[in-house]
């Protein structure tokens, strides 16, 4: 029972990373890809009028040695500079002994 459980979430293809995005009437979004980045932009009064401010980017990579990386930045017009507020590692190639998923959430300008 406990392999057909396994072969069910198991990856048969080359993408690095999937997003399943509900945006309610305007529709929905199912994909696997080998890189995405994505900009969430929300309504505000600023300087007298409404604008949309992308206040959340995320940024997903893979790298040379096969490690996959997940960036969430946050912005906002006041700051100076963007923060990174985490940073997410997966290793699909793992050796069984290493952490295969890992979180860093020390918040850092960038």
């Amino acid at each position: 029972m406990h392999r057909e459980i396994d072969d069910v979430f198991s990856v048969k293809d080359e993408r690095k990373f999937e997003v399943h995005c509900n945006a309610g009437a305007a529709g929905e979004l199912h994909v696997g890809t080998e890189s995405l980045s994505v900009k969430i932009g929300q309504r505000v009064q600023r300087d007298g009028s409404e604008e949309i401010w992308h206040s959340v980017l995320i940024h997903c990579v893979g790298a040379d040695d096969g490690s996959l990386t997940v960036k969430v930045i946050v912005c906002h017009f006041d700051w100076e500079e963007s923060r990174q507020i985490a940073l997410i590692r997966s290793k699909p190639n793992h050796q069984e002994d290493t952490r295969t998923l890992t979180f860093d959430l020390e918040h850092k300008d960038v």
